[in-house]
């Protein structure tokens, strides 16, 4: 809660420092179009008192002089978005079981808590299979968790292995249930912020083998059935049905059916010709 204070508080400072930044260009300007203004003599200028000068904020610097808080650019690229749901992401504290936050549709979930009895303490739910039950429930959030880092650190190289991490769990969709992809992904995806807190975002571009073999391998979809249903089988003594419409007048019938009538079996006539 401190921490979300804290990065709003640095957010208000730094909209009304850029306000009477814009406010002071703008009124430098007026003064440099307009010409043959009468002016006053100029007088020396009196030294400013201390804290009466104009000084901008400076975020905080992050990995590789980026800034841990939520930036405008970040915020006005991504309006909906929380703002602590942002620093959270670039710093690297946000978790696979807070997806949700960066789902459109069910954002405002509160993340799931159990009690430990072992330990004495609350601790967050394990759940997470039966929260994200299809796998759109993770790509969809993920993309924009994706998009954010991207922005944040105008990396094209770790861009591209946000893509390529995208496309092989995609795969490993297609190929494996849904519930071991999941449990691979959410460890996966935990082990990355060490990594990127230290400026390496190429893991998310190579496999875990070894999380892959515990988790997935043995979870391989069944195979769909390639059998066609069988059609029973025909009868060979059943009366010719064309013979009975009047429509099969070759003898012996071509489909090898008795040419009799369907009502009372006798083979002077068809169905068609039968009177009671």
């Amino acid at each position: 809660m401190s921490s979300d204070t804290a990065i709003t508080d640095e957010l208000t400072t730094l909209r009304e420092s850029h306000a009477e930044l814009r406010s002071m260009m703008q009124d430098l300007l007026v003064r440099l179009n307009t010409p043959n203004a009468a002016t006053p003599a100029s007088a020396p200028l009196a030294a400013a008192p201390p804290g009466s000068a104009f000084v901008p904020p400076i975020p905080g610097p992050g990995l590789n002089g980026a800034s841990s808080a939520a930036s405008l650019s970040l915020r006005s690229r991504f309006p909906d978005v929380d703002t602590a749901v942002i620093a959270a992401i670039i710093s690297h504290e946000f978790r696979a079981t807070d997806l949700h936050k960066l789902d459109p549709s069910n954002r405002d979930r509160e993340t799931a808590y159990t009690f430990n009895g072992s330990t004495n303490q609350f601790e967050v739910s394990h759940r997470s299979a039966k929260e994200y039950k299809t796998p759109f429930a993770v790509l969809i959030p993920l993309q924009t968790y994706f998009d954010i880092l991207a922005y944040h650190t105008n990396d094209a190289a770790a861009t591209s292995s946000f893509f390529r991490y995208t496309a092989h769990l995609v795969k490993l969709v297609a190929e494996y249930e849904w519930a071991a992809v999941y449990d691979y992904h959410a460890i996966f995806f935990n082990r990355r912020r060490a990594e990127m807190a230290a400026g390496d975002y190429s893991q998310w571009g190579r496999w875990d083998n070894d999380l892959l073999s515990e988790h997935v391998y043995a979870h391989r979809k069944a195979a769909p059935s390639k059998a066609k249903a069988s059609k029973p089988a025909a009868n060979p003594n059943e009366a010719c049905r064309k013979f009975n419409d009047g429509r099969c007048t070759t003898s012996p019938c071509p489909w090898g059916r008795p040419h009799a009538c369907a009502t009372c079996g006798k083979p002077d006539h068809g169905k068609h010709q039968h009177k009671d």
